[in-house]
C-alpha cells in the first residue's frame, strides 16, 4: 500500500482519500506552499482571478489563507 509522509507522519493514501476534510486541508497547504515558494524566489505566477487570467508579480502574491479558506493579501 502506498503511503505519503508530511512532517514525519506517514499515512496510507486510502486513509487520506477517505477523509474529505483532510483532502481540503492538504490542498490548501499545497497552494500556500507553492505561493510562498514563488514569492520567495521572486517568480511571478499566473492565476484565475475575477473570471480572467492574471499574472501576479511576486510582491502581489497572496501568502495566507483567511478564515474562509480563501487567499488574502496581494491584489
Amino acid at each position: 500500500m502506498k503511503t505519503i509522509s508530511r512532517n514525519g507522519n506517514a499515512e496510507t493514501l486510502e486513509t487520506v482519500f477517505s477523509d474529505d476534510a483532510r483532502i481540503d486541508t492538504l490542498a490548501k497547504e499545497a497552494v500556500r506552499d507553492i505561493l510562498r515558494e514563488h514569492k520567495r524566489k521572486g517568480q511571478s505566477m499566473v492565476v484565475w482571478q475575477d473570471s480572467k487570467i492574471v499574472t501576479l508579480a511576486p510582491e502581489d502574491i497572496p501568502v495566507e489563507l483567511d478564515e474562509g479558506g480563501e487567499l488574502s493579501g496581494g491584489t
